[in-house]
């Protein structure tokens, strides 16, 4: 778009007297009002700088035979690069391109003369001043595209080309006066590029108003073209379905994708124009799109259908990515520029979950256009999910420490022992495992079997299990272990029972005696068991010595 003064407000069109060609008229009357001056003024040429955000500054393109200082012969055009927040951006590059010279009359009081640039009479050289008087929003900004075309048609190098620094800054120094096309070259990433513009070297005093009428001229133009941020996040979590992030197989996760659709100019739908969400799971997760459970798409929080809006695409391959892509359609992005998207969908955990701080990843990416028929991709946040394991080591000291093959435990969500979980038997090593199927919560060990010649379990082991959690009470990957009640560090060894934080696992070391049925066991609980004994045992002999004895004297 174009205008005067103050155009775009929050990326979108500002409500100015440029809006309608009546307002407009009056504006460019009242800049007429120079001092000193009979100028014909054609007021901002600009498209959009300001497309994204608000221009600060809008140059007024002074356009005629006029009065000059015949002292300068230079200015300035400082540039400040900002977003939408006015943070400064760094890495936005500029060109600037002379389109017409301006000659300040040999004399006091001469007025000045204008001639176009060869490299652009083929779009300039049959307008005149008072036509340009009468052009409309549209007529501008279409002539500023014909200029733009032919820069690239004709590979019209730039007259001078700067990059902004860490405070958004460029200075364009020593111009000679004119009028110059400015263009965005290069976009910082994550961003979307503005418009060119045209400004006039130097310009009325009024450059940057709308109501006030120009007194002087100024050779030191100042201006803040903005860039919408374009981002996206996701979420874990719902409206109204929150998730702690703790998961075993078979669950259904919500998430939520974010994001803020760009308010392009027109020039970008002259091509196809790219809006796209790209959602990668890891293999533990599998997005889901059925009746109960579908994905949704929302606009400012209303649901949108997905005819005439976008298009919905889910892929389901075994051993593979689950992927979610929805593309939106060039009608919708051009009518919804600067409006909130959300996503809402399910995802369901596999038995391909991994256990452990590693988590269960999930990912997002923004594909859009950062300029006319040029396309780049952001990338969104990161969430991860997390699911436990429960080991046994099953051993012996009857000879020596040694592993015991072929024992069975079940493991069961209830201390009744009716809810079964999953069943495992030791290998050769004595280990045995449940693992992706646990989240959060506590589990009950029992022993169904027993490796021959040795003495079965009466009672179940219990495992409770509590996630850490950050402060927006979502798992951090890291947990707390009980034992049978007793609180378990991170001591190692295959015989000891312990938590491993890495592998997201705690492993039970359960021993098996001969010769007699042993009670609760695990942890600690078999060495108390195993000293009450061995206390028996020696009470027992300590009285058959003293029999002994007695029967001798």
């Amino acid at each position: 778009m174009t205008g005067t003064g103050r155009l775009f407000q929050n990326g979108r069109a500002g409500e100015d007297t440029c809006s309608n060609p009546r307002g407009r008229k009056e504006m460019l009357m009242k800049r007429k009002q120079l001092t000193t001056c009979a100028a014909k003024t054609l007021a901002v040429m600009l498209a959009g700088a300001a497309a994204f955000g608000g221009l600060a500054a809008a140059p007024q393109t002074v356009w005629a035979e006029t009065i000059v200082d015949q002292a300068r012969t230079t200015g300035m055009l400082t540039i400040t690069k900002q977003d939408n927040t006015k943070k400064p951006l760094a890495g936005a590059e500029f060109s600037l391109y002379r389109v017409m010279n301006l000659t300040p009359g040999s004399k006091p009081g001469e007025f000045a003369s204008y001639a176009v640039n060869d490299n652009f009479k083929e779009v300039l050289r049959d307008i005149t001043p008072d036509e340009l008087d009468n052009y409309n929003t549209q007529q501008l900004e279409n002539k500023i595209r014909e200029l733009e075309a032919l820069v690239e048609k004709n590979q019209i190098q730039a007259d001078q080309k700067d990059t902004s620094g860490d405070n958004g800054e460029i200075r364009f120094a020593d111009l000679e006066l004119g009028y110059y096309l400015v263009r965005e070259t290069k976009t910082p990433a994550g961003y979307v590029n503005g418009n060119a513009f045209l400004v006039a070297i130097p310009s009325t005093n009024n450059y940057d108003q709308d109501n006030t009428a120009g007194t002087e001229w100024v050779y030191d133009i100042q201006v803040e073209p903005k860039n919408s941020v374009v981002d996206i996040e996701k979420e874990l979590g719902q409206e109204g379905q929150d998730h702690d992030g703790s998961i075993k197989v078979g669950d259904l996760v919500p998430y939520t994708i974010k994001t803020t659709v760009p308010v392009y100019p027109d020039s970008y739908f002259e091509q196809d124009v790219t809006f796209k969400i790209y959602d990668v799971t890891s293999n533990g997760l599998k997005v889901v799109n059925r009746p109960d459970k579908s994905v949704q798409v929302y606009v400012d929080g209303q649901p949108l259908e997905a005819m005439g809006n976008y298009s919905l695409e889910v892929k389901e391959a075994a051993g593979q990515e689950a992927d979610l892509t929805i593309a939106f359609t060039k009608d919708f992005i051009r009518n919804n520029g600067n409006k909130n998207v959300e996503v809402r969908y399910w995802a369901e955990v596999t038995d391909a979950a991994v256990i452990g701080q590693e988590g269960n990843t999930n990912n997002v990416q923004l594909e859009y256009n950062n300029g006319p028929g040029e396309t780049t991709k952001a990338d969104g946040n990161e969430v991860r999910v997390y699911s436990f394991g429960i080991n046994v080591a099953k051993f012996t000291k009857n000879g020596g420490e040694k592993p015991l093959a072929g024992a069975e435990f079940k493991l069961y969500a209830d201390a009744e022992l009716t809810q079964e979980l999953a069943t495992a038997k030791s290998n050769d090593q004595g280990h045995l495992q449940f693992d992706k199927q646990l989240d959060e919560g506590t589990y009950y060990l029992k022993e169904t079997k027993s490796p021959a010649g040795y003495t079965l379990l009466t009672n179940p082991i219990k495992v409770e299990i509590t996630a850490k959690e950050d402060q927006e009470g979502h798992a951090t990957g890291e947990f707390t272990v009980k034992v049978n009640d007793q609180e378990i560090t991170a001591t190692t060894g295959d015989y000891t029972t312990h938590l491993d934080q890495a592998e997201g696992t705690v492993t039970v070391a359960v021993e098996n005696h001969k010769g007699f049925t042993l009670p609760a066991t695990g942890g600690t609980g078999i060495a108390l068991f195993l000293l009450i004994g061995a206390a028996g045992i020696l009470t027992v002999s300590a009285v058959l010595v003293k029999k002994s004895r007695k029967a001798a004297k």
